[in-house]
């Protein structure tokens, strides 16, 4: 705490002259202090308002992006009854529903081949150049084998050039090693053939490459991979073992599963309402209201997107023009409900409108353009609106880190105003105490000039 030093010695006013100072700064800048920091509280909440804003809308898109596209409306359930013979999975493309039989009678294998044994590894294989050339899928490999170039070498060599096979050395028994070229890929169309072989490698082939073989609803079917995406559609097969018993692989759709779905938009839907009511919400005796308090620019983003529920879709059916069709409908707190009977019963019956009134049969939708996109790409869009450059919720965030800035600058300006202040007024408080100090010496002067001259009172 500064000191008042003229006082401290007894000289001066005798005013608290520190304290007056403040006082009068005070004063001075207080009303614009009281501005800026109601205007700065003011800017942070709705900063961070909008950011909790924001973080519900696109969650709300993430939810209805579940079931924007026609491809993911493919609810399904995959059965396989014998999965020691292959396994079969969703690979996410389009399912028909139905049984198929598939039978593994041949798994397929790459080629194998092995090179003539040598004593050391690292040897040199050969004096003079050698030349080792392949073939895999139309493609060869020449490698020339320089003088000093060993077995590992060639190895390294025949990677590098990373051409449809792969060689390691290995090590059959002791003091005995092998070069082994393997085919990257199985099938005969991918099988290792030898153009220059100098090790022997082409007389000893361990594995020959051979295609996978099934019987597809009775049908001989081949494949130079175990790995079959285009015989059961939208299912990949990754065949295992040979067996004599048949996989019945049977697709099904899940009607559970959409209604779940369903179900669970409507749940994002109440979560992102709550929280734009906590937002909105006016403030009552003994409560304060949201970071937009009777906003009705912010309000009307749950309003437009409520009355996507209640209006007919872009791409509505017959049966299935909006989401009350479905079961849906909002209770007297403003709570959607979903009645499970009437979804179940709209899924079993109406299945395929359904699915064109949330996704308009279409996938991969752009948010341009005029072109139908169903109900979940309409909120999508909606919120798109509003997020996307130069929309509602960009506009509020520059305009309130603008107004944070200025503020800042406010602030800082004032801040130093306070600091001139300050020295105005202990320099003239000080100037001041200076003079009273003077007038007070000459007093004191005066009153012992005059206590001295003879025939005063207190000398007679």
């Amino acid at each position: 705490m500064a000191t008042d030093y003229l006082n401290a010695l007894g000289v001066g006013s005798g005013l608290d002259t520190k304290q007056l100072v403040t006082a009068l700064v005070d004063a001075e800048v207080a009303p614009k202090q009281s501005s800026i920091e109601k205007r700065l509280a003011d800017a942070e909440l709705q900063i961070s308002g909008l950011a909790k804003l924001k973080s519900s809308m696109q969650t709300l898109q993430t939810a209805f992006a579940t079931l924007n596209d026609a491809r993911e409306f493919s609810f399904t359930s995959l059965s396989n009854s014998n999965t020691s013979a292959l396994t079969a999975t969703l690979n996410g493309g389009a399912t028909v529903n139905g049984s198929q039989s598939i039978t593994v009678d041949q798994l397929a294998k790459p080629s194998i081949m092995t090179s003539s044994s040598v004593a050391d590894k690292t040897a040199n294989l050969s004096a003079a150049d050698e030349i080792f050339a392949f073939t895999v899928n139309g493609a060869q490999t020449s490698i020339t084998l320089a003088d000093g170039d060993s077995l590992d070498d060639l190895a390294t060599m025949i990677n590098d050039a990373d051409n449809g096979a792969t060689a390691r050395v290995v090590e059959v028994s002791s003091g005995s090693f092998k070069l082994f070229l393997q085919a990257d890929e199985p099938g005969t169309d991918n099988a290792v053939t030898i153009d220059d072989d100098f090790l022997d490698i082409g007389v000893n082939e361990v594995q020959t490459a051979q295609n996978a073989l099934v019987t597809y609803n009775g049908v001989s079917i081949s494949r130079s991979s175990n790995v079959i995406t285009d015989l059961v559609p939208g299912v990949t097969l990754n065949l295992q073992n040979v067996s004599l018993d048949s996989a019945n692989i049977e697709v099904t759709r899940d009607d559970s599963a959409a209604a779940d779905a369903i179900k669970n938009l409507v749940t994002s839907f109440n979560d992102f309402s709550a929280v734009m009511d906590e937002l909105t919400a006016v403030g009552s005796e003994g409560a304060e209201g949201g970071a937009f308090a009777s906003d009705p620019t912010i309000r009307n983003i749950l309003t437009q997107a409520k009355e996507l529920f209640f209006a007919e879709g872009s791409s509505a059916g017959t049966n299935i023009k909006r989401m009350s069709d479905l079961g849906v409908s909002i209770d007297r707190n403003g709570t959607y409900q979903v009645d499970e009977t009437k979804l179940a019963s709209a899924l079993t019956n109406h299945f395929d409108e359904i699915k064109t009134y949330f996704t308009a049969d279409t996938d991969d939708q752009s948010m341009y353009g005029t072109s139908n996109r169903g109900f979940a790409g309409d909120l999508l869009k909606q919120m798109e609106d509003y997020l996307g450059f130069n929309g509602l919720i960009q506009t509020r965030e520059t305009s309130n880190q603008g107004k944070v800035a200025d503020l800042t600058d406010d602030q800082k300006a004032l801040e130093a105003k306070r600091a001139a202040s300050e020295e105005r007024y202990t320099r003239q408080f000080t100037t001041m105490n200076k003079i009273i100090s003077e007038m007070n010496s000459l007093k004191d002067y005066l009153d012992n000039q005059l206590n001295n001259m003879p025939f005063t009172a207190k000398n007679d």
